[in-house]
């Protein structure tokens, strides 16, 4: 009996209090059911654009081009249900992780602040984006701003109404949930792929893609491996790159992704270890830039990240051929020039007049000095450096007469620490006679004076040796009007006067030509600034 009354009085409690937050929030809903059935009415006469997206990494199993055009069927039979205007139609196949690398939605995006469109039609809301929080709010806060609905055959959105801004937020979590999972499902099949031996990347030159059942793997391509083949044997026997690149382009080979090989693309080569019937994985990582740039950083791992297999494809050269080229390549290496000194004076600024690559300062084998070379093999003869510095010095000089400039200010630390090593020299030098003045009154026995003038000694190397790194003042102080940057010239070292090359000079053209008549050079030198300075 008392269980029944607490059923009913439960239930008469909760009825209560329904029809009491009924009675207070029915102002709340019922004109926001009419708000939603009125905009139901308006959507078919607005303007629309439709926007399509395809990520590589979704359903494997199905072609592109099938998956894009079955979405574009269901939006317009979308739209021609709810009798919308399509002014345009934005497709990519990207991956909706960075806003940044899919330029048809930064267009669309341009075009919403621009008032195209009063509504986008898509498949759904992750079809936008599954990007950070950040970059999804971009893309969502551009809508809301603009007033432009987002139409899905399931829903109309309308962020400026509050249950569909939740809704929408609720939804782009889940995409951003969704992403992460399918990156860890794509990295945990790459990482077993390469376990078994299978290759992933783009065939490299030499190879074409193939599978072995299921497994992603490599044939050799039988025209691309002769030239291979032989890279690796000239190489072994003393040839260097850019004679190999220049037999190469004699013959007629073309590599994958340029028009002829060069230097680079040849060592790119001589490295791979995929000729060998080897598969390395993790070797390198890429970081996204973070800004609005869809630029990368390719950061080395460490040797023990690799992940090291016998691969399934066949082998072009001999893991002993290749083992020769790779010590035959660190005998010739040399230290990375980040701890090197700079020793062109014009380095990044002269560049070859043909094709507009950077001029390489190459060292000769058996006589001092150097050549400049052309980073493109066979697009121009090479040239003497040192007549190439002495030209270009010689025609900047009236430049460099007509731009005054004013000595640097001493500065007051190192003036500061001057006063203290002078007034630190005064003392040790009252202390030498008061040593001397100690051992003849007998208060300091002779090994005790000994001792104590070696200690003085050694504080005078010290202040001398840090005296000496101080500055040194200008000859004439009073020579200040016709100072010029000519002056900062003589005697600068290479790395100074790169930097005033850099500040006065915005490129070099080199023009290197040999004819019956001998070898010409001309340069044509462009400038920051006005000649008439």
């Amino acid at each position: 009996m008392t269980g029944q009354i607490l059923q009913k009085n439960f239930s008469f409690s909760v009825t209560f209090a329904f029809f009491r937050w009924y009675s207070r929030r029915e102002t709340k809903i019922f004109p926001a059911v009419l708000s939603y059935l009125s905009s139901v009415k308006e959507v078919g006469s607005m303007k629309t654009c439709m926007y399509l997206r395809k990520s590589r990494a979704e359903d494997l199993s199905d072609s592109t081009g099938d998956t894009l055009r079955r979405h574009r069927e269901t939006l317009e039979e979308t739209a021609r249900a709810m009798q919308l205007t399509i002014c345009g139609v934005y497709e990519e196949v990207v991956s909706g992780e960075d806003l940044y690398a899919r330029p048809e939605m930064l267009r669309l995006l341009r075009d919403v602040k621009d008032g195209v469109c009063e509504a986008v039609l898509c498949m759904d809301i992750d079809r936008l984006g599954r990007g950070t929080m950040s970059q999804q709010g971009v893309i969502l806060e551009t809508f809301k701003e603009a007033g432009v609905r987002i139409i899905t055959p399931q829903k109309t959105y309308d962020l400026r109404d509050e249950m569909d801004e939740d809704y929408t937020e609720l939804q782009t979590f889940f995409a951003r949930k969704e992403l992460k999972l399918i990156k860890k499902r794509m990295r945990r099949g790459v990482e077993r792929t390469a376990a078994d031996g299978g290759y992933l990347a783009n065939a490299p030159y030499g190879y074409e893609k193939t599978r072995a059942g299921r497994l992603p793997t490599l044939k050799i391509r039988e025209d691309e491996a002769a030239y291979v083949r032989q890279m690796f044997l000239s190489y072994a026997n003393g040839e260097g790159t850019p004679a190999i690149a220049a037999f190469l382009n004699a013959c007629g080979a073309h590599p994958r992704r340029s028009e002829a090989f060069t230097r680079g693309a040849v060592m790119n080569i001589l490295r791979n270890p995929v000729y060998t019937g080897t598969v390395i994985w993790n070797r390198r990582r890429f970081l996204r830039s973070g800004g609005q740039s869809p630029g990368c950083r390719k950061i080395e791992n460490n040797r023990e990240q690799w992940v090291v297999t016998h691969g399934k494809h066949p082998a072009i050269v001999t893991q002993e051929l290749f083992d020769r080229v790779q010590a035959r390549m660190r005998a010739r290496s040399k230290p990375s020039g980040t701890g090197r000194e700079l020793v062109n004076p014009f380095a990044g600024l002269i560049r070859c007049a043909n094709c507009g690559g950077l001029m390489q300062l190459r060292p000769r084998a058996n006589r001092p000095g150097g050549y400049l070379l052309c980073e493109r093999a066979g697009c121009c003869p090479s040239c003497d450096f040192s007549d190439a510095a002495d030209t270009l010095r010689n025609a900047l000089r009236p430049l460099l007469r007509r731009i005054p400039i004013q000595p640097a200010a001493p500065d007051p630390c190192d003036q500061k620490r001057e006063y203290l090593l002078l007034k630190a020299e005064k003392r040790l030098r009252t202390q030498e006679g008061r040593l001397c003045t100690l051992l003849e009154s007998g208060i300091y026995s002779p090994a005790l004076y000994e001792e104590r003038r070696r200690i003085l000694l050694a504080q005078r190397e010290k202040l001398s040796e840090q005296l000496c790194r101080l500055p040194a003042a200008p000859d004439n102080p009073q020579r200040t009007k016709d100072f010029t940057a000519e002056d900062a010239l003589d005697g600068a070292s290479p790395a100074e006067e790169n930097r005033l090359w850099r500040l006065l000079v915005r490129s070099i053209l080199c023009r290197s030509e040999r004819g019956p008549d001998g070898h010409h050079v001309s340069f044509e030198i462009q400038l920051r600034c006005s000649p008439d300075v």
